[in-house]
């Protein structure tokens, strides 16, 4: 204990210079804190009545930090291969990485807690990951840090080498967590006049580096509540920091709160000026002896005109300075108008949309980025501390991988065995929203220069894309074959004219409907309803077109005497109706369908029809 006593001096020390080092920083992140929580008397002191002590205005900095949170918060892909895989066993490898990569993100509860990360990467500036082991559970948790009151100390490549953070807890909780510790966190030691109020906030700090974690009371003369070895080897934390020109961390909503305030102030004055205006005193003529009050009062004078209040005009600049200050506030929270769906100018074209959100969408694309890589980093260390605490531990697991359900068994030592690349992605697409990049993908994929797969893969949700595939096909075929089906009802009029029973064809589509009402999928009932039916015995087929055999034959041509009927065999579509018009209604009209899929320059559907009756030549 005596090497522990010696190394708390020094880490105190360390802690101290590291917290005056970020003393501006938390000022800041402080102040935003403030401003967010409507905490303005903290920020500026006696500015607000007591009648009005809040702000009478929308907290702009706390809806837009919510906006663009969400727009951040999604998760994106996550693909463990590590190269190009050419066996079947890499691929199902990493294949299975995947999934366990999957399953730390569900277990940690990443996609309830983003848009919380989300918005300390905004308000603050950065973004604390830490890593933590579940013993319980076997297998590593990430967690979203609160920036505030943290001091992490990185190199030159980025990476922590030690994580501070610093709160405040009441005397008697922290002398309930540590009783054996009681008498010096209460002050019972130092005699009955310096004990310590039960709900006193003391000051407890946190730290760690790759050898040690430790708990200390600075304002208990670094009183070491806990220590322990750090088992793991380095520290388990990953921070997304925001973009800085001067290597300061820095919020999105630095610069903005005295405007913030400024308008809040703006809009009270105001306030005041319109009820002092109502609450005006009463101008009146001398000549005036009573002056009654109420309803339908009345004032006997020689010059009424002369009856007035005496007004207080609020000046026009007044209003002026007001939308001076609100564009102050978009600009320097670069947050437009459209974002939050409040467009007062008149955009005819979606071009002129794009113009007004295409530095808000180059935000959530860098925001992405920064805030993926972070998360690919902490999805490593998962890895890594999974196969070093738990590497023979045979785990369930259980998720859902790209929309498809998932169940797994794996042991890190050999499913891990020391891989711990990972890759994660938001799609070239990043920065857009939904609707703009399906139209992107969809004019890519109409001029062929992405393939389908390709397409399904970037669309924005979680698709599998082999299932998905799979179902399209499926889709397809069915459809093929009830397009065959109704070719072969739309020669039925034509059997019937030539005296021929249709009889038989209306039966096989009773069985189809019968069979679908009963749920057996289309293409099982088709291949019931047309299964060959064998001759009764001593009954022997003749070749087509002999007597009582069906085919080509007679003087007729195809189908015998009277002209073409029934299904051309080469073909498979019915004689005597024009080629294109097998699937089309009645006499070639068109369906429904391309009724309704024309439109007119004004956007509204175009109904008109025309009929159109072609006889093929030859």
């Amino acid at each position: 204990m005596e090497a522990v006593a010696v190394n708390i001096t020094a880490i105190a020390r360390k802690v101290q210079a590291l917290r005056r080092d970020a003393s501006e920083r938390d000022g800041r992140m402080q102040q935003v804190y403030n401003v967010r929580s409507n905490k303005t008397d903290e920020v500026m002191p006696g500015s607000f009545p007591d009648a009005w002590p809040k702000p009478i205005v929308a907290n702009w900095i706390d809806v837009a930090a919510r906006q663009l949170a969400e727009n951040l918060a999604p998760l994106p892909s996550i693909n463990c291969a590590s190269g190009i895989e050419t066996s079947a066993r890499a691929k199902n490898f990493s294949a299975k990485r995947t999934k366990i990569a999957y399953s730390y993100i569900l277990h940690s509860d990443l996609r309830k807690k983003m848009p919380v990360g989300c918005d300390h990467y905004i308000s603050y500036g950065m973004l604390p990951i830490i890593v933590e082991p579940d013993f319980k559970a076997g297998r590593p948790v990430m967690r979203f840090d609160n920036p505030m009151n943290t001091y992490p100390q990185v190199d030159l490549q980025g990476r922590v080498i030690s994580y501070t953070k610093v709160w405040r807890e009441p005397a008697w909780k922290l002398a309930d967590k540590f009783p054996e510790f009681a008498p010096q966190i209460m002050g019972y030691d130092r005699g009955p006049m310096n004990e310590t109020a039960p709900d006193t906030l003391l000051e407890v700090v946190k730290y760690f580096d790759k050898d040690q974690y430790l708990l200390y009371m600075p304002e208990r003369s670094n009183l070491l509540l806990m220590w322990s070895a750090n088992q793991f080897g380095k520290v388990p934390v990953v921070i997304g920091f925001k973009p800085s020109y001067d290597h300061e961390t820095r919020g999105q909503f630095d610069d903005v709160i005295w405007v913030h305030m400024a308008r809040a102030r703006m809009a009270l004055l105001g306030l005041q000026a319109t009820q002092q205006t109502v609450r005006a005193p009463l101008a009146i003529p001398t000549d005036v002896q009573r002056i009654p009050f109420g309803d339908d009062a009345i004032i006997r004078t020689n010059s009424p005109e002369k009856i007035r209040r005496v007004g207080t005009d609020v000046p026009s600049v007044a209003w002026q300075q007001e939308q001076v200050l609100q564009q102050d506030m978009m600009m320097g929270s670069r947050t437009p108008p459209a974002s939050t769906g409040n467009l007062q100018a008149s955009v005819i074209t979606g071009k002129g949309v794009d113009a007004l959100n295409g530095g808000y969408d180059i935000q959530v694309a860098t925001g992405q980025l920064l805030i993926g890589e972070a998360l690919r980093e902490a999805l490593q260390l998962c890895f890594e501390m999974d196969e070093k605490f738990w590497p023979d531990h045979t785990k369930e697991i259980r998720g859902i991988v790209n929309g498809e359900p998932f169940e797994e068994t794996y042991r890190p030592a050999r499913d891990i065995a020391k891989d711990y690349t990972v890759s994660v992605s938001y799609g070239f697409a990043a920065g857009m929203n939904p609707n703009q990049a399906l139209v992107f993908l969809l004019q890519l994929r109409g001029d062929q220069l992405v393939p389908r797969d390709f397409v399904q893969r970037q669309l924005p949700m979680d698709v599998d894309v082999t299932a998905l595939q799979r179902q399209v096909d499926t889709e397809q075929v069915t459809d093929a074959l009830k397009q065959g089906v109704f070719a072969m009802l739309s020669s039925i009029g034509i059997l019937a004219q030539q005296g021929q029973d249709p009889t038989e064809i209306l039966s096989k589509a009773a069985m189809i409907i019968e069979k679908r009402e009963k749920g057996t999928p289309m293409h099982t009932a088709i291949l019931d309803a047309f299964k060959p039916v064998a001759p009764p015995p001593g009954q022997q087929q003749g070749p087509p077109g002999a007597p009582g055999q069906p085919g080509p034959g007679g003087p007729g041509g195809p189908g015998g005497p009277g002209g073409p009927s029934g299904i051309n065999p080469e073909t498979g579509e019915p004689m005597g109706i024009a080629p294109g018009q097998a699937t089309m209604g009645p006499g070639g009209r068109p369906d429904l369908q391309t009724l309704l899929a024309g439109l007119s320059s004004s956007g509204k559907p175009d109904l008109r029809a025309a009929v159109m009756r072609r006889q093929p030549t030859g």
